[in-house]
């Protein structure tokens, strides 16, 4: 379809500017400049909030007033700029931070790059910290997240593709990866995914992430967000995309395996029989964070003969005078549990330290003192919530303690059948699990990867991912 008359610059400078002001709804902090250049006249129009005024003084207002030249393009020879000739562009520009210049008798407009640029600094991950390794974290420009991994990828192979999405927030998406290591045709898989949401305004990545999961109603995050520059390389140097949404300090990354969300970007900083102890560790503490809840009340509620008589006897003891059954009891400590993970992470820091402190102390040692929970229960949440706290992504951690709800609620109706029933439906549903097309449970060469690493004959496949 054409596009109407209007939606094309005129040569009447006075007409241009009152349709750029609807254009841009009238909105306050648009400002212009009426400046002479030759004797005709030139306006400069620019949101004052998100562009850099001295930028403006020093690059536009100062060489046109110089008028060293008879053109436009060799005043501006200086600075980067475009050619527009709609009124579309013009109002999409201005609302980047660029300042337009209009000029007299002129159907075109300059687009000059003058934005702010208030980005914070590079500092250390908060959710991701590390005793050994680097110390530097994105943030929340993509530009300067890319450069942080072009430090680490000197080579030609290192792509970047930006995308903008949305008719309102015109937000930029950057899609990395190794040209040589990327499966083209996963690559193709991701990018066509994206482009369902073209028109959609992104205003976070978990939107994103949505759109790349295979199974979006799966408790497993089928995509890694990472804070840490590193671990974003270790994924490109082994064949996976990274994906920076503008204004976010993290990155995405993808196509991912459920052995990454076990590994810590501390791993590649310590010896390998070191990182292949804590990588057990943190498989064991899955598998205690899922089913440790469920199994206590299976055995309390229907196979405690199997316990050895002097264990039987302690387990009878502490429940004695518990006017609960173990399944209440379990959902009590876990909602509990979850309450004050949750007041610690909303409160200030000073403060979230002493609730998560005192108030599990306070709470615990009050709730079995009235003989509302058992003592051997509020060991069993403990360790549970330990576990789940040790895996190093926090999604995965949070879905974990989330996981063990139906195991309970199945432990409570049919004890060891149905926790087993409930394992095989999780087991079931990893193995059918793909992301981005590529299985997320494969054949694990974790400990082939870990000597294959020690004698320096390459890297670790699911490692870091």
């Amino acid at each position: 379809m054409a596009e109407s008359h209007d939606e094309f610059l005129s040569s009447d400078l006075t007409e241009n500017l009152k349709i750029i002001d609807e254009k841009m709804k009238l909105t306050a902090d648009l400002k212009r400049r009426k400046l002479m250049f030759h004797d005709k006249t030139l306006f400069i129009l620019y949101l004052d909030t998100i562009t850099d005024k001295e930028s403006i003084e020093l690059h536009i207002i100062n060489p046109i007033n110089k008028q060293e030249s008879d053109s436009i393009e060799k005043t501006l020879g200086a600075i980067q700029f475009s050619i527009m000739t709609t009124f579309k562009d013009i109002s999409t520009s201005l609302a980047e931070g660029n300042s337009i210049l209009l000029t007299e008798n002129s159907n075109i407009a300059y687009s000059i790059t003058t934005s702010a640029d208030e980005n914070r600094s590079v500092e250390e991950s908060v959710n991701e910290k590390v005793t050994m390794g680097a110390h530097d974290s994105f943030v929340e420009s993509a530009a300067t997240n890319i450069s942080l991994l072009r430090k680490r990828l000197r080579t030609p192979d290192f792509k970047v593709e930006y995308h903008t999405y949305g008719p309102e927030t015109n937000v930029q998406v950057a899609i990395c990866y190794l040209d040589s290591k990327v499966n083209p045709n996963v690559l193709q898989s991701i990018k066509s995914r994206l482009d369902k949401i073209k028109d959609n305004d992104l205003l976070n990545s978990r939107q994103i992430q949505e759109t790349l999961e295979d199974f979006p109603y799966s408790p497993f995050p089928q995509s890694l967000r990472t804070e840490r520059p590193d671990r974003a390389v270790f994924n490109l140097l082994n064949g996976n995309t990274v994906i920076f949404l503008n204004h976010e300090p993290s990155a995405l990354v993808t196509p991912i395996s459920f052995y990454s969300f076990l590994r810590s970007p501390e791993d590649y900083n310590s010896r390998w029989f070191v990182n292949f102890f804590y990588y057990c560790l943190r498989l064991l503490a899955f598998i205690l964070s899922v089913t440790l809840p469920a199994f206590y009340i299976a055995v309390n509620a229907y196979h405690s003969s199997i316990l050895p008589v002097s264990t039987f006897y302690t387990l009878k003891l502490s429940v004695l005078n518990v006017p609960f059954h173990p399944f209440v009891e379990a959902i009590m400590m876990q909602i509990v549990l979850e309450l004050l993970k949750e007041a610690s992470v909303r409160l200030p820091s000073a403060v979230a330290q002493t609730i998560g402190t005192v108030g599990a102390i306070v709470i615990g040692s009050a709730i079995v003192q009235t003989n509302f929970i058992s003592n051997t229960m509020v060991v069993v949440i403990a360790i549970t919530a330990v576990s789940s706290f040790i895996i190093p992504n926090g999604e995965m951690s949070t879905s974990m303690r989330l996981m063990s709800f139906p195991l309970i609620f199945l432990a409570a109706m049919f004890g060891f059948i149905g926790i087993a029933f409930g394992l095989m439906v999780y087991t079931t549903h990893l193995v059918k699990l793909t992301s981005a097309g590529k299985a997320y449970v494969e054949a694990p060469n974790i400990i082939q990867s870990f000597f294959s690493r020690k004698n320096g004959k390459g890297q670790d496949a699911n490692a870091l991912e």
